[in-house]
């Protein structure tokens, strides 16, 4: 009786880890990327741009690298998140830091969102 109690409970306790592995899922390929959404408050002008995961790329006066995507379903909707990180290019003084270096959201975009004087950054989607 003690065996199939034990038995019982170790496949409860593996049923729900592989169920909650289903619904997070870690991206941090080089073949996956992000989509940032860039608004100019000047002109008006949104521009999407699809960034490749852990590649440095050059998008109008920033540095960005998008380190990894997380999209997760526990909530019962998709919640997207990536850990970004943006240098300010015009800056051009020795000690130059990150502009922004923190978690976005895609759902909440004015959680974590860059307010530049001239630009708006935020999170559209991760693949």
């Amino acid at each position: 009786m003690a065996t199939k109690i034990i038995i019982f409970i170790y496949l409860f306790i593996f049923s729900f880890s592989s169920f909650g592995n289903e619904l997070v899922k870690i991206l941090n390929n080089d073949n996956n990327y992000a989509e940032i959404k860039i608004i100019d408050k000047i002109t008006s002008r949104l521009t999407t741009e699809k960034i490749n995961l852990k590649i440095l790329k050059n998008i109008k006066d920033f540095e960005i690298f998008i380190d990894k995507c997380v999209l997760d379903t526990r909530k019962g909707f998709l919640e997207t998140s990536a850990l970004v990180q943006i240098k300010d290019v015009k800056n051009q003084t020795k000690d130059r830091v990150f502009l922004f270096n923190n978690w976005m959201f895609a759902s909440n975009s004015s959680i974590n969102e860059i307010e530049h004087p001239n630009y708006d950054i935020s999170l559209k989607s991760c693949n």
